[in-house]
């Protein structure tokens, strides 16, 4: 049964089509996924789906008494309610329940021979079980706490964004409506919190459609994915792992098709310019032909973010911590967030810093970047460091008023890339900003686009010091992956906060974790990470188990059913060995023929042996190390 159907719905604003044409129907226990670059639409489509954006064009049918609940990234709260009032205020049904519950109890208190309000409570009991509506309030205070919110009683108006989004969504959970509609919902969680969320969303009974930069959960929940992409619409049966596949085929198809199209074109338009004497009816036909495969829309080909761009040298030194300490504060009541943290930066740093919301990172990265000063120990930044730091708010710095082009402009009109001098306009296209947009107020951009274009603006800047604070906030897919690949290839020092576990894996060789105000170290990437923890936690979970009982079956991780991600160091080192492997083999034959050529000098001879024996044994190291590097995913 379809809860939800748009059919052949089309939406638009002014010159841009986001879709068109779309026939989409949403079931019952649908698991949805919505794709697409910044700016296409992806958002504008939940809320059409949500009843909260009207159609250009086609139809819009729901369910009768269908309860769908959209989380926005900017969700409209009461400021008056305190936490859990917000949270109960959409439990409707349940809540109203329990308040009739409360009056029909006092009623039989006070009359306890009233038939009547007997009977009503005892129905109503029944109702209560049906819904599960006893523990509605133990409810909402384990989704508060599982999504890391804590004094329940405060105002909603006097919280933050992040902490306003993260009760919507908590709302929306203990509200189980038939569809749920979530947008970027891992935006401001931690990684424990998008962990469990994760999970929610896996056992959740209702329909689910979801927008999330986050491939690991997309991968996880979904059954389908659907791409919204230049106007169009299309559905693609599967998780987000299956969507890939089927879109690598499909576009080498298309690039197939395209390429056999202008191979076509090409032989007519030589014929047609031979001039053909005579004009038959064939030949007419044939000359039709060709003019209207010259008129032929062809589809935009989709653009390709390109961050490549110029950078500086780096010294040996990029940036040294001594007992460095962090607050929260000032004054008495300063609360100590880092205490006595110390650490030499190296140019080729990749590291990652994570822990619960709340506990320091974005501070740490601000006393790095200069925006405040430590509480104690001292920071110093090499004599060649060129600092870019990307935070979760520079983006609203930008003037709404302001050209997309004068915001590149300002920092530099023209770039040298790759040894190619571009222009502030030619930039932005390798950002996905066409020569229109380009000349449109940066008010009438997407968030995920304004994201975008800050990033552009830092990297025109040519740093070689990157503090990237959560920079999967609000970026598409093509976008981060694109991002992923250029700090692997970056030559500076790179360190990034950030819950994404995918990206992390991706860009990260080490580790800082915050506990109890201090920064411990571990050397890898953050499913090796997991992994280890898991390592660390199961001595304890068995001897904590009951001898009588047999051990219940161990339950892998979240995140460690992907196959682990390489990281940049691992994946330079695979290359060094791909390179390497070959050379040693060289080496080997060569000194088994010196060896099988004999000789009478047993000096040389059993030299000859040593270095075999040596090289021999660093070639099945090699060996099984490149086949441990090769069976991670890249």
């Amino acid at each position: 049964m379809s809860l939800i159907s748009l059919v052949e719905a089309g939406k638009d604003f002014g010159i841009r089509t986001l879709f068109e044409g779309l026939t989409l129907h949403i079931g019952e226990g649908e698991r949805l996924g919505l794709i697409g670059p910044n700016g296409a639409g992806k958002s504008t489509l939940l809320k059409v789906l949500a009843g909260h954006e009207p159609l250009g064009s086609g139809q819009r049918r729901c369910a009768p008494r269908t309860r769908v609940v959209l989380v926005d990234q900017e969700p409209e709260l009461d400021p008056a309610h305190t936490l859990l009032e917000q949270v109960f205020a959409g439990s409707g049904e349940k809540m109203a329940l329990l308040r009739q519950h409360t009056a029909l109890s006092q009623a039989v208190a006070d009359s306890p021979d009233n038939a009547t309000a007997l009977a009503r409570l005892s129905d109503l009991h029944g109702r209560m079980d049906q819904l599960n509506a006893w523990g509605l309030e133990q409810q909402c205070r384990e989704v508060l706490e599982r999504l890391g919110i804590a004094d329940i009683d405060r105002k909603v108006g006097d919280l933050s964004g992040g902490y306003r989004k993260r009760v919507a969504l908590a709302a929306a959970l203990v509200a189980e409506p038939d569809v749920l509609l979530l947008d970027e919902p891992t935006n401001h969680l931690d990684a424990n919190g998008v962990e469990w969320l994760q999970s929610y969303l896996d056992r959740f009974p209702g329909a689910l459609v979801l927008v999330t930069h986050d491939r690991y959960v997309l991968d996880r929940v979904t059954r389908r994915i659907v791409e919204v992409d230049r106007g169009l619409a299309r559905s693609y049966a599967g998780n987000y792992a299956t969507y890939l596949t089927h879109k690598a085929e499909e576009e080498a198809s298309e690039a197939a098709s395209a390429a056999k199209f202008k191979g076509t074109l090409r032989r007519e338009l030589a014929w047609l310019r031979q001039g053909p004497k005579a004009r038959s009816t064939k030949q007419k036909a044939r000359i039709q032909r060709i003019e209207a495969m010259r008129e032929a829309p062809q589809r935009q080909s989709r653009g390709q973010v390109s961050l490549a761009t110029t950078s500086r040298r780096l010294g040996k030194r990029a940036i040294t911590a001594e007992e460095l300490g962090v607050s929260a504060g000032e004054g008495p009541a300063a609360r100590p967030l880092l205490r006595a943290f110390s650490y030499d930066f190296s140019p080729e740093d990749r590291i990652g810093i994570i822990g619960p919301n709340g506990v320091g990172k974005s501070s740490l990265l601000e006393v790095i970047a200069g925006r405040r000063q430590p509480s104690s120990g001292s920071l110093e930044l090499g004599s060649t460091v060129k600092l870019a730091y990307f935070d979760q708010h520079s983006d609203v710095l930008l003037k709404p008023d302001q050209k997309v082009l004068e915001v590149v402009q300002a920092a530099a009109s023209r770039v040298s890339v790759d040894g190619e001098e571009l222009s502030a306009s030619q930039l932005l296209e390798r950002f996905l900003f066409p020569p229109a947009q380009q000349h449109q107020p940066v008010g009438k951009l997407s968030g995920g686009e304004r994201r975008r274009l800050h990033l552009c603006r830092l990297l025109v800047e040519a740093p070689n010091v990157l503090l990237l604070d959560e920079p999967t906030n609000d970026l598409d897919v093509q976008t981060l992956s694109v991002l992923e690949d250029f700090l692997e290839d970056f030559r500076g020092c790179v360190v990034v906060v950030s819950h994404d576990r995918y990206f992390l894996d991706r860009t990260v060789d080490r580790l800082f974790c915050f506990e109890n105000g201090e920064l411990q170290r571990f050397e890898g990437n953050y499913s090796a990470y997991l992994e280890a923890s898991a390592a660390r936690q199961a001595p304890s979970q068995a001897s904590a188990a009951p001898q009588a009982q047999s051990p219940p079956p161990k339950t892998a991780p979240a995140g460690s059913t992907q196959p682990r991600r390489r990281s940049s160091k691992e994946t330079r080192e695979l290359a060094d060995l791909e390179t390497n492997l070959p050379q040693w083999e060289q080496q080997r034959r060569a000194l088994e023929q010196a060896l099988a050529s004999g000789g009478s000098d047993y000096t040389a001879l059993e030299a000859l042996t040593h270095d075999l024996a040596q090289l021999s044994e660093r070639i099945h190291a090699g060996e099984e190390r490149w086949l441990a590097l090769s069976e991670l995913t890249g």
